[in-house]
């Protein structure tokens, strides 16, 4: 059936035009090979730092010199800002406008179609697009539909929700089978979750509303459901480039596939570096990339192995690196540059030292000539900051935090600070408040009353917990909020017991009732009890409540100073300012010098990505792409010792992926030792010592260990 109100059409050829443009001169001999290539499907494989958007952008005007006409190339990318760039690099290029391409990210192109065809869909074309505020609103509203009732169990939130569904599409695992993988929490409650999953879907449709994931999912039905639509189109677009497809899901592999067709006439070119496939968490399908040529047997595969940003030094430590994933495209990135110093590996006996060593080369740096904004730590997980962070503070050395707010500052940092703040003061109104919020059934109305009738009045922390107790209290409670509040009265309780060993009392609260509310409201919920458990470990270091909470004080002055739009913090004369970001956050960047810390076992590469099919690839796929990022200098370190729960510290193995590096590779930076107070050291054998202010092995020599015994913390994604 014709799209209504359109009729097909194919697009007039252009005569060939001369753009003046000396492909020869400007292109290396990878890159003149991809942009000059024919027809048919095409795969290159561009490594860190080729020259990616530059032979992506003279691909584009060469098609356009063949006489391809600018509405017959099809550019997808997977940011606006890659899309703006690659566009208005293109104009410059060839003195086309723009705008007369199609190009974009895969939902703004998809949202394009949708418009034009909407009613074959069966909505309007004015059809709404959700936010992700939007989003939470609506299945807020099919949880009330439902009328949940969540007893002494926490629901999951819409936001945890709304990341469940959106994962569900993207991968297309069966919901039962992703919530026992991922969220083993909510198997029980498993039919509700498909029932709001069914009341979503419809109450979009009733409200003529698709959300992000729509504009993907509709799009693939749009071409499969409608022959004469997608033949329009691979009439239309005689050309489509795909940017970071190793990035794609499913759905986007099949989109652009379903677009350009099959076989030898399918003028489709995808680019990207399989070594950089690190979204799997978001659905990201690595097949995507590695099976192309299988699902398009006329494949031509290219290589873009010239470096341009990095030293031959950093180049050799990735490209051995790399080396030990078997699943992979052969590829060997060379150096355009000249020598540089070798990469740093850093043994640091304590956290606290690995945080001084970032901080004072950062100075050192600094005092060299490099900016502040040339300089980036990096890590796996946000809770692995935590000692860099607070030495940076303490140095007064200005930094953003990129991809999240600074630690101490995050919510769920809050919260738990919070229940410490009451039990050191009973009459913290905001503390109060912030705690008596957190449990199920309270709001702000029964919030109020329970501080009028208890708040401001207790002398101490026993009265305190004492009243909350009492039947005068309880009978201000509502019906949903009883069942939890004697699990709630027994939690302070216990951190009250523990309140002269703050790591204790945190863990206490994370243990007894904080966890489950994490698990529940965020859908990064691995991430933040991580950092709770490593603010555990920070409060390791004080022997009393107070003792933590005027140190956190401190803190937060020092955060509160000098903060502007970006996020930075420090008294620096300039607007520079170091990065710290996680490795997800800072692909696709580079700086001129990069610190890569908390590089131990049980924390990189993560354990439960261990336990996946093809996690321990992907997880060094991540530690090269944070290699990668260095152009001149780069500092790899650990701490030999850690703090770990309840009084007791661990030593440490490095990371597999140090272990695995040639020793040829990389210098070995040795610390002065200096008097670091810390509990007892588990050892091998169980027993505890007193640590001696040096350690008494070698630690650049991993200790032996048997095979089932358990270090590290459990798994935090980003």
């Amino acid at each position: 059936m014709p799209t209504p109100g359109r009729r097909r059409f194919a697009l007039p050829q252009r005569a060939p035009v001369n753009l003046e443009i000396d492909f020869e001169k400007d292109l290396n001999g990878q890159q003149l090979a991809v942009a000059t290539c024919g027809d048919g499907p095409k795969l290159v494989i561009a490594g860190a730092g080729s020259g990616k958007t530059r032979t992506l952008t003279y691909r584009v005007a060469y098609l356009l010199q063949r006489g391809v006409p600018p509405a017959g190339i099809l550019l997808v990318t997977f940011t606006n800002k890659a899309a703006r760039e690659m566009l208005g690099r293109v104009g410059q290029l060839t003195r086309l406008e723009p705008y007369r391409m199609w190009g974009g990210t895969f939902h703004s192109v998809g949202a394009r179609l949708l418009r034009r065809h909407a009613e074959l869909l069966g909505y309007n074309e004015n059809f709404s697009i959700l936010d992700e505020g939007d989003q939470r609103d609506l299945l807020r509203l099919c949880i009330t539909d439902l009328d949940v009732s969540v007893e002494r169990r926490r629901f999951p939130s819409p936001k945890v929700l709304a990341g469940l569904f959106s994962l569900q599409i993207n991968t297309r695992q069966p919901l039962e089978d992703l919530l026992a993988e991922r969220y083993a929490r909510f198997v029980d409650w498993s039919e509700i979750i498909h029932e709001i999953a069914e009341r979503y879907v419809a109450r979009k449709r009733a409200a003529n509303a698709m959300d992000y994931d729509d504009l993907l999912h509709r799009w693939l039905q749009l071409l499969q459901e409608n022959d004469e639509v997608r033949d329009r189109y691979r009439e239309q677009f005689a050309h489509i480039l795909v940017d970071e497809y190793q990035d794609t899901n499913i759905v986007q592999a099949e989109i652009v596939e379903a677009m350009a067709g099959q076989g030898q006439g399918a003028n489709l070119m995808v680019v990207g570096d399989d070594s950089q496939s690190i979204y799997a968490f978001r659905g990201a399908n690595y097949d995507n990339i590695l099976r192309f040529p299988e699902r398009n047997p006329a494949t031509e595969v290219f290589r873009l192995e010239t470096n341009y940003r990095s030293t031959p030094q950093i180049l050799d430590l990735t490209n051995a690196s790399i080396q030990h994933n078997e699943v992979k495209y052969e590829k060997t990135l060379r150096a355009e540059r000249t020598d540089g110093m070798p990469p740093a590996m850093v043994p640091c006996s304590y956290p606290q030292q690995e945080g001084v060593f970032v901080a004072e080369r950062i100075l050192q740096l600094r005092d060299e000539g490099v900016d502040l904004d040339e300089i980036a730590v990096l890590y796996r997980a946000h809770a692995h900051r935590l000692s860099v962070e607070t030495t940076l503070l303490r140095y007064d050395i200005p930094y953003e935090v990129r991809g999240g707010l600074r630690f101490f500052e995050q919510a769920h940092i809050k919260d738990v600070v919070a229940h410490l703040r009451l039990l050191d003061n009973p009459r913290d109104e905001v503390a109060f408040r912030r705690v008596l919020l957190l449990q199920p059934g309270i709001g702000n109305v029964t919030a109020d009353r329970i501080w009028k009738a208890i708040g401001g009045h207790t002398v101490d922390a026993e009265a305190l917990v004492g009243a909350l107790d009492e039947k005068s209290v309880v009978d201000l409670l509502s019906a949903k909020a009883r069942p939890g509040w004697g699990s709630f009265v027994g939690t302070m309780g216990e951190v009250l017991a523990a309140r002269a060993d703050p790591q204790t009392a945190i863990l206490s609260i994370l243990e007894s009732c904080y966890e489950d509310y994490v698990v529940a409201k965020f859908d990064n919920s691995e991430s933040r009890i991580e950092d709770l458990q490593q603010l555990a470990v920070f409060a390791a270091q004080y022997d009393s409540l107070h003792g933590l909470l005027e140190e956190l004080l401190l803190l937060g002055e020092l955060y509160g100073r000098d903060v502007d739009r970006g996020g930075r913090r420090g008294d620096d004369d300039g607007d520079s300012a170091v990065v710290l970001s996680t490795i997800h956050q800072a692909k696709g960047l580079e700086w001129h010098s990069v610190f890569i810390i908390h590089l131990l076992e049980g924390f990189f590469p993560s354990p439960r990505a261990l336990d996946e099919a093809g996690g321990e690839e992907e997880e060094r796929r991540i530690f090269y792409v944070a290699m990668t990022r260095a152009r001149d200098e780069l500092y790899l370190s650990y701490p030999i010792i850690r703090p770990g729960g309840y009084g007791a510290s661990v030593v440490q193995r490095r990371s597999r992926f140090l272990q695995e590096l040639p020793d040829t590779s990389y210098e070995t930076w040795q610390l002065e030792e200096e008097v670091v107070e810390t509990p007892a050291v588990a050892t091998a054998s169980g027993a505890g010592r007193e640590a001696d202010t040096e350690p008494d092995f070698d630690p650049n020599v991993d200790p032996v260990w048997d095979d089932d015994e358990v270090l590290g913390e459990p798994w935090a994604g980003d």
